[in-house]
């Protein structure tokens, strides 16, 4: 089902949601142009070659001595082989449009307020800084990513209760793309652009802003299964 903007149609698969991890929304958003999701491992070889490069050098002067005759090398083509040495986290690049209808201020300043707080830390206390993202705590723990989901279909911004997005400096969130869901999310940059033109209240008549988010855990072949809700 595809959500409407005020008679603009926008399909669902184009609709980005994201909530915080007890499942309120923080901001909706179109999608303005495709989106990338990042996938690497770090592959290293099997054997350090280095330590024996005297050995090696041994054997490179003897062929030299005896015409190509003779000659050895401590190094097998096994050495070579690679090996698994880590993997990083789901990377998701994706760009949000907002746009006025009715009112600028909600429609586009508001939702993208509330993302640019994501990546930002908080004033505490004492005048020093709350990190953002989870703590060393909720690492340790093995705090779960899969909470609560949003109930129903994403709305349109104009249709967010703003008074139930108040938590959006959360620890993690949980972003849907179209029907793809990616729980566990720490969003790591936002680079937010709004338009000169404005409504009768001074708010920039529209916005965008680009998002780099990551997952809280490596990716793994399970966690691609959940995200494109695949049965293998």
């Amino acid at each position: 089902m595809a959500a409407e903007y005020d008679h603009i149609t926008v399909p669902a698969g184009s609709t980005v949601t994201i909530s915080n991890h007890e499942g309120e929304y923080i901001a909706a958003g179109t999608l303005l142009e495709d989106y990338t999701i990042s996938l690497s491992s770090e592959f290293g070889t099997l054997v350090d070659s280095g330590s024996n490069d005297a050995f090696t050098a041994l054997g490179g002067a003897l062929k030299s001595m005896s015409g190509g005759q003779f000659g050895f090398s401590s190094q097998f083509k096994q050495m070579g082989f690679q090996i698994w040495k880590g993997t990083e986290p789901i990377q998701l690049q994706f760009s949000l449009e907002f746009y006025y209808t009715y009112n600028a201020h909600t429609e586009v300043v508001a939702p993208i307020g509330r993302l640019c707080k994501l990546p930002l830390p908080g004033d505490g206390p004492l005048g020093n800084l709350i990190p953002p993202g989870p703590s060393v705590l909720e690492a340790i723990s093995g705090t779960s990513a899969s909470n609560v989901p949003p109930s129903g279909e994403a709305p349109a911004p104009s249709e967010i209760d703003e008074e139930g997005t108040k938590k959006s400096a959360d620890s993690y969130v949980n972003i849907w793309v179209g029907n793809m869901k990616f729980r566990g999310c720490i969003v790591k940059s936002v680079e937010p652009t709004f338009s000169k033109y404005v409504d009768e209240g001074n708010s920039p008549i529209y916005g965008r802003v680009a998002i780099t988010a990551v997952t809280m855990y490596t990716a793994t072949k399970e966690s691609i299964n959940e995200s494109f809700k695949l049965n293998v």
